[in-house]
């Protein structure tokens, strides 16, 4: 009798728990939590069960509060004895991080210490990152930072990475236009930078930050008239589930408008139906050849708040990608509840010498960018946004830094630069002023 009403009343504190960590993250009925665990993994006896929350795809994110380490390590061996395989187990900081699989599902679990959260990420087993990419050195390592020249969006974002055996990696793209133009101009940036004797660029790995479109657009575009041109090995994502999407600040990212997710779906199936799509998880990892990365925020962290609390923004990848032992940290459009999400989980592994500015200077704070602390910044802002950008509170801390030796502006120009970068001192500004243009490609900035 008395295990009985324990049992009911657990079971009720638990529903009660879940509802009002839902009222607290920033509304009733925004995100419905599920009340019970996943079934295709077996239950955790340990720490209290928040919710199941249900992102894109097959994905349920499982969340666990008040858990120990050694919680994590025993549910870690009840996982292996159950019959999944451990594919990655790994630290970032003090948080722990591990992916198993068996014939059907993939778990990726994560520990952090400082908040006694524990996530278990479940979903269909899918294509993996690769933890390691075998790669020939034949050429320079490129970075590029492309400036859109579309109307529409010219604060689009695009990055292109070329790696060492000269294939590419594409973070992004930007803003995509009925003209074509450019994709056109990512096309000629592939085809100057590639070694003489590949026929089709390789794309190693194309990976996009968020599904707005003036990150997806130029993707789209180009896969309209180039997807015969180049060879894509792999596209690389975690985009948030429609029905969100719908409900969020972004519902016009489901027309038909051919910089939309409407568009970016029908190219996958038209174009990519073979390619390998990797839907990354906080604490995965992956190598694209000589360039290895770093998933420290993904959409699932923010359950039990979600895209319909700060926006489509904060669905946002945090990637940190490191070359040659320099680090760069990838933010995209990254938003307020994400950047208070991190700095309550990391310590030293936001630290990087190059910074990509959060949703195009517009995000980030000063306790983010000091955590950071940068060497270089990149900053995609459309041309005569700079002005602005720059009397931003976290954007002026940043600029005023005595350790950051280099802003880098692409909407004043398309800029290539080598990595590690460590260009020449006295050759470059250190903040560009108004009229300052970089140096298009093949002239490197620091020569």
């Amino acid at each position: 009798m008395l295990q009985a009403l324990w049992v009911r009343f657990t079971a009720l504190f638990t529903t009660a728990f879940i509802w009002l960590s839902v009222l607290f993250a920033g509304g009733v009925g925004k995100v419905t939590p599920i009340t019970t665990p996943n079934p295709n993994i077996p239950p955790c006896g340990a720490g209290l069960f928040q919710g199941g929350y249900e992102s894109s795809g097959s994905t349920v994110i499982d969340k666990y509060a008040f858990v120990s380490e050694k919680d994590y390590e025993d549910y870690l061996s009840l996982l292996e004895q159950s019959g999944f395989a451990l594919y990655d187990s790994r630290a970032i900081d003090a948080n722990r991080f591990a992916t198993l699989t068996n014939d059907t599902h993939a778990v990726h679990l994560s520990f952090y210490p400082s908040t006694r959260v524990m996530r278990a990420v479940v979903e269909e087993k899918g294509a993996l990152c690769r933890l390691s990419d075998p790669c020939d050195p034949v050429c320079e390592t490129l970075l590029t930072g492309m400036k859109g020249e579309t109307v529409v969006a010219a604060e689009g974002m695009g990055f292109i990475l070329r790696l060492a055996d000269g294939s590419f990696c594409i973070i992004d793209g930007g803003m995509g236009d009925p003209d074509g133009v450019d994709a056109d101009k990512l096309m000629n940036i592939l085809l100057a930078q590639k070694p003489a004797n590949v026929e089709k660029p390789v794309i190693a790995a194309w990976i996009f930050s968020h599904l707005h479109g003036d990150h997806i657009g130029v993707f789209n575009c180009f896969s309209l008239v180039h997807h015969d041109d180049v060879v894509i090995e792999q596209l690389i994502f975690n985009f948030p589930k429609e029905e969100e999407v719908e409900r969020s600040d972004s519902p016009y990212m489901l027309d038909d408008t051919i910089y939309r997710y409407t568009q970016f779906k029908k190219n996958l199936a038209d174009f990519y139906a073979d390619v390998p799509v990797v839907k990354v998880h906080t604490g995965n990892r992956f190598a694209v050849r000589n360039a290895q990365f770093d998933v420290l925020f993904t959409l699932d962290d923010l359950y039990p708040k979600s895209i319909l609390n700060g926006g489509m923004n904060e669905s946002s990848l945090l990637l940190k990608m490191t070359v040659d032992g320099q680090t760069t940290l990838w933010t995209g459009d990254f938003g307020f509840n994400s950047v208070k999400t991190v700095m309550s989980e990391y310590t030293d592994a936001l630290s990087a010498d190059l910074l990509q500015l959060a949703h195009h200077g517009m995000n980030g704070t000063v306790d983010f960018y000091a955590a950071v602390d940068p060497v270089f910044a990149l900053l995609p802002v459309w041309e005569g946004g700079y002005a602005e950008m720059r009397e931003r509170a976290q954007n002026k801390w940043l600029i005023n830094s005595p350790n950051l030796r280099q802003l880098i502006v692409t909407g004043q120009g398309t800029w290539t630069i080598r990595l590690p970068y460590d260009p020449v001192p006295g050759t470059f500004e250190r903040i560009p002023p108004d009229d300052y243009v970089n140096p298009s490609y093949p002239k490197l900035l620091g020569e």
